[in-house]
Protein backbone atom coordinates (compact mmCIF):
# COMPACT_ATOMS: atom_id res chain seq x y z
CA UNK A 1 0.00 0.00 0.00
CA UNK A 2 2.69 2.20 0.89
CA UNK A 3 6.78 2.53 1.33
CA UNK A 4 8.07 5.78 2.69
CA UNK A 5 11.20 6.78 4.37
CA UNK A 6 9.80 9.85 5.77
CA UNK A 7 6.83 8.96 7.79
CA UNK A 8 5.56 11.35 10.17
CA UNK A 9 6.81 8.91 13.15
CA UNK A 10 10.10 10.02 15.04
CA UNK A 11 10.00 7.26 17.81
CA UNK A 12 11.84 3.73 17.52
CA UNK A 13 10.42 1.13 15.67
CA UNK A 14 6.89 0.67 16.05
CA UNK A 15 3.95 -1.15 14.95
CA UNK A 16 0.89 -0.13 14.47
CA UNK A 17 -2.04 -2.51 13.09
CA UNK A 18 -5.55 -0.53 11.99
CA UNK A 19 -8.36 -2.03 13.79
CA UNK A 20 -10.24 0.72 14.70
CA UNK A 21 -11.02 4.25 12.91
CA UNK A 22 -8.42 6.22 15.54
CA UNK A 23 -5.36 3.48 14.58
CA UNK A 24 -6.46 3.84 10.77
CA UNK A 25 -6.39 7.54 11.45
CA UNK A 26 -3.00 7.23 13.03
CA UNK A 27 -1.59 5.28 10.27
CA UNK A 28 -2.94 7.63 7.25
CA UNK A 29 -1.65 10.64 9.17
CA UNK A 30 1.71 9.30 9.10
CA UNK A 31 2.69 7.88 6.19
CA UNK A 32 2.55 9.89 3.14
CA UNK A 33 0.90 7.90 0.66
CA UNK A 34 -1.32 5.36 2.43
CA UNK A 35 -5.01 4.67 1.33
CA UNK A 36 -7.19 2.86 3.34
CA UNK A 37 -9.57 0.51 1.28
CA UNK A 38 -12.88 -0.83 2.30
CA UNK A 39 -12.89 -4.32 3.70
CA UNK A 40 -9.05 -4.29 4.43
CA UNK A 41 -7.37 -3.53 7.60
CA UNK A 42 -3.95 -1.48 7.36
CA UNK A 43 -0.41 -2.80 9.23
CA UNK A 44 2.35 -0.40 9.42
CA UNK A 45 5.72 -0.73 10.37
CA UNK A 46 8.16 2.11 11.11
CA UNK A 47 11.62 1.99 11.70
CA UNK A 48 12.00 5.42 13.77
CA UNK A 49 13.62 8.46 13.05
CA UNK A 50 17.27 7.72 11.37
CA UNK A 51 20.23 10.63 10.45
CA UNK A 52 20.68 9.33 7.39
CA UNK A 53 19.74 8.04 4.41
CA UNK A 54 19.80 4.03 3.90
CA UNK A 55 17.51 2.77 5.73
CA UNK A 56 14.55 1.17 4.82
CA UNK A 57 11.76 -1.18 6.04
CA UNK A 58 10.09 -4.18 4.50
CA UNK A 59 7.17 -6.01 5.77
CA UNK A 60 7.67 -10.02 4.62
CA UNK A 61 4.78 -11.47 6.59
CA UNK A 62 1.76 -12.01 8.99
CA UNK A 63 0.12 -14.53 9.97
CA UNK A 64 -2.53 -15.30 12.92
CA UNK A 65 -1.83 -17.12 15.81
CA UNK A 66 -5.00 -17.38 17.75
CA UNK A 67 -5.21 -13.98 19.15
CA UNK A 68 -2.30 -12.47 17.68
CA UNK A 69 -1.02 -11.13 15.02
CA UNK A 70 2.55 -11.99 13.91
CA UNK A 71 4.47 -9.22 11.76
CA UNK A 72 8.03 -10.29 10.26
CA UNK A 73 10.10 -7.33 8.88
CA UNK A 74 13.46 -6.62 7.71
CA UNK A 75 15.18 -3.73 8.74
CA UNK A 76 17.83 -2.70 6.35
CA UNK A 77 20.51 -0.07 7.18
CA UNK A 78 23.48 1.54 5.47
CA UNK A 79 26.61 -0.65 4.83
CA UNK A 80 29.64 0.98 7.38
CA UNK A 81 31.31 3.52 5.91
CA UNK A 82 28.78 3.78 2.75
CA UNK A 83 27.97 7.00 0.97
CA UNK A 84 24.50 8.18 2.79
CA UNK A 85 22.27 11.28 2.56
CA UNK A 86 23.05 13.56 4.91
CA UNK A 87 19.33 14.44 6.17
CA UNK A 88 16.45 12.71 8.38
CA UNK A 89 14.83 10.07 7.68
CA UNK A 90 11.57 7.81 8.92
CA UNK A 91 11.21 4.34 7.24
CA UNK A 92 8.13 2.94 6.90
CA UNK A 93 5.94 0.27 5.17
CA UNK A 94 2.04 0.05 5.22
CA UNK A 95 0.58 -3.31 3.93
CA UNK A 96 -3.23 -4.16 4.19
CA UNK A 97 -4.73 -7.52 5.29
CA UNK A 98 -8.79 -8.74 5.10
CA UNK A 99 -11.15 -7.90 7.93
CA UNK A 100 -12.11 -11.03 8.27
CA UNK A 101 -7.99 -11.98 9.28
CA UNK A 102 -8.21 -9.70 11.75
CA UNK A 103 -11.02 -10.08 13.89
CA UNK A 104 -10.84 -11.01 17.07
CA UNK A 105 -7.20 -10.07 17.09
CA UNK A 106 -6.05 -8.64 21.02
CA UNK A 107 -2.28 -8.17 20.57
CA UNK A 108 0.04 -7.58 17.21
CA UNK A 109 3.66 -8.75 17.84
CA UNK A 110 6.60 -6.96 15.51
CA UNK A 111 9.58 -9.60 14.33
CA UNK A 112 12.88 -9.20 12.81
CA UNK A 113 14.20 -11.01 10.01
CA UNK A 114 16.50 -12.22 12.93
CA UNK A 115 13.67 -13.58 15.06
CA UNK A 116 14.07 -10.97 17.52
CA UNK A 117 10.95 -9.09 19.28
CA UNK A 118 10.94 -5.65 17.91
CA UNK A 119 7.61 -4.58 19.21
CA UNK A 120 4.07 -5.35 20.62
CA UNK A 121 0.81 -3.84 20.83
CA UNK A 122 -2.31 -4.44 21.75
CA UNK A 123 -5.50 -3.70 19.51
CA UNK A 124 -8.77 -2.11 20.28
Amino acid sequence: MATTAQARNDSGPTLIVGTSDASQATILRLVPGATASGGRVMVAVFQGQKHTGGYSVHINAIERRGDQLVVRATFASPSPGGIVTQVLTAPAHVVSIAVADAVGIREAILFDDRGYEIARMTTT
